[in-house]
């Protein structure tokens, strides 16, 4: 495997023009064969991976979220029971928008944060 930091010393990245986007890995790798002497022109057979270090720091530092989450989610209810305590129409309303708020964004961005985190190769 070779490293990124051998990649974009080779690729030399600093000499571009004005306007000119940085590289990305995929367009070092399609401009030169790097990666080994088994690729077939065409074919992309080598990958970027990360160590079982580098997947345990992730895995914790999800958990870390999955809490902060816990505690958002807690703080989000009490409000809304908040909104609640009076049952006026306009109130319960309010309500129900801040959780289906809740649900749409957070809940969303926590379910596809553990596929992600599933995905750690």
């Amino acid at each position: 495997m070779i490293k990124l930091k051998t990649l974009i010393n080779e690729s030399n990245v600093w000499d571009r023009k004005f306007g000119e986007p940085l590289p990305t890995l995929t367009d070092i790798m399609s401009k030169k064969d790097v990666c080994c002497d088994n690729c077939t022109e065409g074919k992309v057979c080598c990958s970027v991976t990360e160590s079982s270090q580098d997947i345990a720091v992730a895995k914790k530092k999800f958990l870390a979220l999955q809490k902060a989450e816990g505690v958002l989610r807690s703080k989000m209810f009490d409000l809304e029971q908040a909104f609640l305590a009076d049952a006026r129409p306009e109130n319960v309303k309010l309500a129900k928008e801040l959780k289906n708020s809740y649900v749409t964004n957070v809940t969303t961005f926590m379910k596809e944060a553990v596929k992600f985190t599933k995905g750690l190769k």
